[in-house]
């Protein structure tokens, strides 16, 4: 990564390190915890007080991310690795906090957040594009969500909670608010795509441990086995939704988009938060299916598969909507498909919504598939605010 448009040396195309490979295993303990918090879920605001420790994490792993695009081959050095490490052990103890962030533990996700903020910060200062700035992403964290925080862990109930949600939503919203200053600012196009792909692979890990975990020490009956293979499909379904189109068309934008910067925030940081969220609440939801397939949903988890269906959809909508200034049809009438499954989910057994929600992706990833084979036009829906690329 450069500091402005066609400054610094050309390098060949960058891969990620064996550091950066162990950091994530921190945050895949991180996906674990989160979907926990999800399953434990009583209410919304259950919900959405996981979804909030969720984010201080995301954003320290994009983080992460951009420091080792900035770096290059200089981070699988030994300070470099170093420095990963720190960060690993920062991501370690927030999520080891995470089961009662909100109690006793608030204090070793607040500090550890605010270390990781530090560390991230102070290495980032070292990119000229930065180092010129006054404020930038990185230190609105440090000196504006960082005590936030470090002060909701001194407080207990609800001023804590709200204290977090400020400096979450700050922590988000900082990055577009702030995302213009760093307009001219240069990415390796092969590091960002494998690292955010290595995210969704981390997450669709999840899936697969909740589809088959459950019954590693159950009963292999027929109902049990007919419900795993519908859930080992709708992985693969989510996997194809991803990777056989979306990580592509991510790449190529990346590759030719003038505006680098932006393509990192709203695609990179922003939607992949979309799937990321998605999957972990799939799994929540696939966990609850093996476990009770012929049973109608009546608990918060038991409702989680079609909803999260619907985000993962309109991730890809809005993704798209960024780089191109459109929507694909087949995946906005995939996330109305999966809303009107939601809606309808308490009708049936939650074996029923799983079906359906595979239908509705295979008739997604099926209608892309045969729109492309054929070299027909994808249909659009064009909305307002963004202008086309093309390449």
């Amino acid at each position: 990564m450069s500091d402005e448009v066609g400054g610094g040396p050309e390098r060949g195309e960058q891969r990620v390190t064996w550091a950066e490979l162990f950091f994530d295993l921190v945050w895949v303990f991180a996906i674990t915890q989160i979907a926990v918090a999800l399953a434990h879920a009583h209410s919304l605001l259950d919900v959405a007080l996981a979804i909030m420790l969720f984010l201080p994490l995301w954003m320290g792993w994009v983080g992460a991310a951009l420091l080792g695009n900035a770096t290059g081959e200089s981070l699988d050095g030994v300070p470099g690795r170093l420095l990963v490490f720190a960060l690993a052990a920062c991501g370690l103890g927030m999520s080891v906090a995470v089961p009662d962030a909100l109690g006793e533990r608030g204090l070793l996700f607040g500090v550890c957040y605010l270390l990781m903020r530090l560390i991230l910060w102070q290495r980032m200062r070292q990119w000229p594009t930065f180092g010129g700035l006054r404020i930038e992403p990185f230190s609105v964290s440090l000196l504006v969500s960082g005590p936030l925080f470090l002060a909701g862990a001194l407080l207990d109930g609800g001023p804590r909670q709200v204290l977090w949600a400020a400096g979450a939503v700050i922590e988000v919203l900082g990055t577009a608010l702030l995302g213009r200053r760093l307009d001219r600012a240069r990415f390796e196009t092969s590091h960002l795509p494998e690292r955010f792909g290595l995210f969704v692979i981390m997450a669709l890990g999840e899936t697969v441990i909740a589809a088959g975990g459950h019954l590693s020490d159950g009963h292999l009956g027929a109902v049990p086995l007919a419900t795993l293979g519908v859930a080992f499909v709708l992985i693969v379904q989510l996997w194809w939704t991803y990777f056989h189109y979306g990580a592509p068309a991510a790449r190529y934008s990346l590759d030719v988009d003038p505006v680098q910067a932006r393509i990192v925030r709203d695609v990179f940081s922003y939607a992949h938060l979309a799937y990321a969220v998605a999957i972990i609440l799939m799994a929540v939801g696939l966990e609850e299916l093996l476990a009770h397939p012929l049973q109608r949903p009546h608990e918060l988890a038991q409702f989680m598969l079609a909803p999260g269906a619907a985000l993962y959809l309109a991730g890809f909508c809005y993704a798209r909507w960024r780089m191109f200034g459109a929507a694909a049809v087949p995946r906005t009438a995939g996330v109305l498909a999966c809303l009107a499954v939601a809606s309808a989910a308490s009708a049936g057994p939650q074996l029923v919504t799983a079906v359906l929600v595979v239908l509705v992706l295979g008739a997604v990833n099926g209608a892309e598939a045969f729109i492309v084979e054929t070299g027909r036009p994808l249909p659009l829906l064009r909305l307002p605010g963004r202008r086309r690329v093309t390449g």
